[in-house]
């Protein structure tokens, strides 16, 4: 049986994944779906200083503390910041890495030299009273394929989140899958275009980006056929 780590995006917590863990976990596979620091159940731990780094040393330390090996290690959106990161950390106890429309920088990018309109976008939700925390978008602005909106659980993020660059650049040569959602709005086109030109399997789904909510079914079907692959 595989290992998924599963990484959310941001705003959101460990929570997010629970409908994929669900399918996951009936195969009989382990999964872990951590909050990242300062974020969800986890929002009280925010301070100024909180960012990618931080994100980074929370994943790869779960891996180390678990003593886990041949994990499929999962990141959706800003998540994908945060698994090129352990990636360069804890190659070898990764089996393959999942990009679920998400971010695939190289050293010294941060999330915003991918999707530079998201600069402008986030400096306008600074809260007033601590302008180094972004509350969560307007999700059915921004997320029009979800019918059914529950905000509860979405909590304000550090911006240094998205203004720190990944301090190690590439994947530590562990083999990556990249879900690619094209329904419009796509945030990410340029970014599977940059992984398929890395060599990684490319998926589509005709899915928007909270696809992990939307298209759990599917989404677990291309984790389950990821842990099979070796290259």
């Amino acid at each position: 049986m595989a290992v998924f780590v599963l990484v959310h995006g941001s705003w959101a917590g460990g929570w997010q994944w629970e409908p994929i863990r669900r399918l996951l976990e009936a195969k009989g596979h382990r999964v872990l779906a951590p909050s990242l620091t300062g974020l969800a159940d986890r929002f009280h731990l925010a301070t100024e200083e909180t960012g990618l780094s931080t994100h980074i040393d929370d994943v790869a330390r779960l891996i180390e503390w678990e003593r886990i090996e041949d994990v499929v290690l999962v990141g959706h959106s800003y998540g994908g910041m945060v698994i090129t990161g352990v990636a360069s950390r804890v190659a070898a106890r990764l089996r393959r890495l999942v990009y679920v429309d998400a971010f695939l920088a190289e050293a010294g990018e941060c999330a915003w030299d991918l999707l530079p309109w998201q600069r402008d976008a986030f400096r306008t939700l600074c809260l007033e009273d601590r302008p180094w925390l972004v509350r969560p978008v307007e999700t059915k602005a921004f997320f029009p394929e979800l019918d059914d909106v529950d905000d509860s659980r979405l909590t304000p993020m550090p911006i240094k989140t998205h203004e720190e660059p990944l301090p190690q650049g590439g994947p530590g040569g562990v083999a990556g899958t990249f879900i690619h959602c094209t329904a419009r709005p796509s945030y990410f086109d340029d970014v599977a275009k940059r992984a398929d030109e890395a060599g990684m399997t490319v998926k589509t789904l005709d899915a928007g980006h909270m696809v992990i909510l939307t298209h759990p079914q599917e989404v677990a079907d291309i984790l389950l056929a990821a842990a099979e692959e070796r290259t």
